[in-house]
């Protein structure tokens, strides 16, 4: 289900709409809906129902040809600031009633509006009858401007009087705005808690005003809200706003994530945005039965996105998760329509592929490393030195980057069995039952993380110890350990032009397996240790805890995309060892690479889809499929790519596993093998 969105003047536009509508006709499978867009800005209620009586025909004509017909909410509460170059004097004028939100320190956000305020309640209700009776939308999208916080001038709200008061009363407080603010970051944990709640409680009342209005005059509208932030100054995830929605509608609500990547001049900003939308992801409610993405291409020029580009994107979130997607490509008309037709066939030329792509994903999570991010990161307490309100961020998508680039899968919402991965900003986050949870598990991680875990009282709980080093005139020897059992270099690895310091270990207990050994070139360098054997001590390890986990610990240059392939393969074999063979698909081929499978509820790989991120043909690729969902009598594999024709491929066995050769990909496409069709 392919998306276009039209902007406010674009959707207007008697030519531009007759041009696109076209276009359409002519490219069978390219565009499957459009979402029309209420008014940017505030204007008079006047101007809705002119916009809402042309959209009235335009719904018309795109049905007519089968185009299913969608709204999007462009401002709710308001965007902030730069709403100010649109019409906003329907509830922004002199002397209006309408109460704006207030940030901590009182700034007042001119173009924003505090969502528990019945005057812009009552302009939202004539303005949701306007569109909902004229146009009858299959679902209306409420934009990502429904959040508390990013409303320029005001990034944390609502802290005007009537919030305060009614938090106050709430709770059984007497907080004025500053006694709030800073209670909220350095007071007791529990006065943020009440101030979170308060958060949700009042916008899922807002957002629950608002479907009610909405299934009032259009019953069979579906809902669905438009976002690009998790959740962090609401506490974990906005599965809140999404129970509202289906209590106000009766409808599965739906999800489109976002946030980044306008355009293509580096595609590796694409790899980012895709963790970023699988985080966001991994927070959804059970209720949710759609996550379609947003592909923003703005200012929908040439020299932003490509159609090459646009394609890679869509592939991309196909294969990592979405099961649709949205377009905002069609929002301006600076390139001619011709253009954007190449682009619309482009999509339904990819239509077989991304539709293979769509039936996984809506059956299946994530496989291979999973992030392990607490639940109660929002809980932490400041330290003299930090920021008001940097509890909000979440330190998570840094981590996948450096090892997604390496062809080692990672995801967010991996269910069967996981191997985690973890960072000492994240550990620094969890709470003593998350550690004591994953102490008892697979991890993979560095000598920071372990360190800093020891400074927590869990050092009795590690087979080995662990210290900090200089790491300038120390290189890395392999050991003979089965885990480095394929490696074909020089098997010693160093970053020391780049890295300087790390982490040495030294085994405690006995149990600790050394995959790697701190060695020098400088003869005249001081031993960490006396020891013989081991004078700088272990680099890498497998370090047991006593919960019975197995913990991969890399004690230098851990989170780096410029490795050798020795390196690569110690990292992705020891995330395999410590798992008993968890990790659902290796790419044995070494090449700078993206590799993303698909599990079922038994934890069987469905498909997996291999990204070549390099400026050349890949050549061909050997992937080793784990725990395949492959039927009895399939002999090949069905393998679609970008570019290429459908194939059948052969594959060979060994043991329990698949290893198939996949056709040489093009430069930053991707394909994917599926195995349970």
């Amino acid at each position: 289900m392919l998306t276009q969105r039209l902007g406010s003047s674009t959707q207007l536009d008697p030519k531009f709409f007759g041009e696109f509508l076209e276009t359409v006709k002519a490219r069978p499978g390219s565009c499957d809906e459009v979402w029309f867009a209420t008014c940017y800005g505030f204007p008079p209620l006047e101007t809705h129902a002119e916009t809402a009586e042309i959209l009235k025909n335009h719904a018309a004509a795109l049905r007519e040809i089968g185009v299913r017909v969608s709204l999007q909410i462009s401002n709710s509460i308001g965007h902030g600031q730069y709403m100010s170059a649109r019409d906003c004097s329907g509830l922004v004028y002199d002397g209006s009633p309408v109460q704006n939100i207030v940030g901590p320190d009182g700034t007042v956000s001119r173009y924003t509006f505090c969502w528990s305020d019945p005057v812009m309640r009552d302009y939202i209700r004539e303005e949701m009858k306007l569109y909902c009776e004229a146009i009858k939308p299959h679902t209306i999208w409420i934009d990502d401007d429904l959040r508390p916080g990013n409303h320029k001038p005001v990034q944390y709200g609502c802290f005007c009087d009537s919030c305060i008061e009614r938090f106050n009363k709430r709770f059984n407080h007497t907080f004025t705005r500053e006694q709030l603010a800073h209670e909220i970051n350095y007071g007791e944990i529990a006065v943020r808690e009440e101030w979170i709640e308060y958060l949700k409680s009042t916008l899922s009342d807002f957002t629950y005003f608002v479907y009610t209005v909405i299934h009032e005059y259009s019953p069979e509208t579906r809902p669905g809200l438009q976002i690009g932030w998790p959740g962090g100054y609401t506490g974990n995830g906005n599965a809140y706003i999404y129970e509202a929605m289906y209590r106000a509608t009766g409808f599965n609500p739906k999800s489109r994530p976002g946030g980044g990547a306008y355009s293509d001049n580096n595609p590796y900003d694409m790899l980012h945005k895709a963790d970023w939308i699988a985080w966001q992801n991994s927070h959804l409610p059970e209720l949710v039965d759609e996550i379609r993405p947003e592909i923003e291409n703005l200012p929908d020029v040439r020299y932003g996105k490509t159609i090459a580009g646009t394609c890679y994107e869509t592939t991309l979130y196909l294969a990592s998760g979405a099961n649709a997607m949205s377009y905002a490509m069609l929002m301006n008309d600076y390139e001619s329509m011709e253009w954007h037709g190449e682009m619309l066939s482009a999509f339904a030329a990819h239509r077989p592929y991304w539709l293979r792509l769509a039936s996984v994903s809506s059956r299946t999570c994530g496989g291979g490393l999973k992030l392990f991010a607490g639940k109660s990161m929002y809980k932490r307490k400041l330290v003299p030195g930090d920021q008001p309100f940097s509890w909000t961020s979440e330190p998570v998508t840094g981590v996948t980057s450096s090892l997604r680039g390496l062809g080692i899968p990672v995801c967010f919402d991996g269910k069967n069995n996981p191997v985690y991965i973890i960072r000492p900003e994240l550990a620094a986050l969890y709470t003593d039952e998350e550690i004591e949870y994953l102490l008892a598990r697979p991890v993979v991680t560095d000598g920071y993380t372990m360190e800093y875990l020891v400074s927590r009282g869990y050092g009795d709980a590690f087979s080995a110890s662990v210290m900090r080093c200089g790491t300038e005139q120390l290189s890395e020897r392999y050991t003979d350990h089965a885990v480095n059992s394929g490696m074909t270099g020089n098997r010693r690895w160093s970053q020391s032009f780049y890295i300087k310091e790390g982490c040495t270990l030294t085994d405690r207990s006995g149990k600790t397996e050394a995959l790697g050994i701190y060695t020098t070139a400088n003869p005249k360098l001081e031993p960490l240790f006396d020891s013989e054997e081991l004078p700088f001590g272990i680099a890498t390890a497998i370090v047991h805890t006593d919960r019975g986990g197995r913990w991969a610990v890399f004690g230098h240059s851990m989170w780096n995309r410029v490795v050798s392939s020795d390196r690569r393969l110690q990292i992705l074999s020891a995330a395999d060892y410590i798992s008993n063979n968890r990790m659902p698909a290796l790419l044995e081929t070494p090449i700078p690479s993206a590799v993303y499978p698909r599990e079922d509820s038994e934890g069987r790989t469905v498909s997996v889809s291999v990204l070549n991120r390099t400026i050349g043909a890949s050549g061909l690729l050997r992937l080793r499929i784990r725990r395949p969902a492959l039927p009895d009598d399939r002999r090949k594999l069905l393998f679609m790519a970008q570019g290429q024709p459908e194939q059948h491929l052969p594959f060979t066995r060994d043991g329990d596993d698949l290893i198939v050769d996949l056709p040489s990909l093009a430069p930053w496409t991707l394909g994917t093998v599926f195995l349970d069709l």
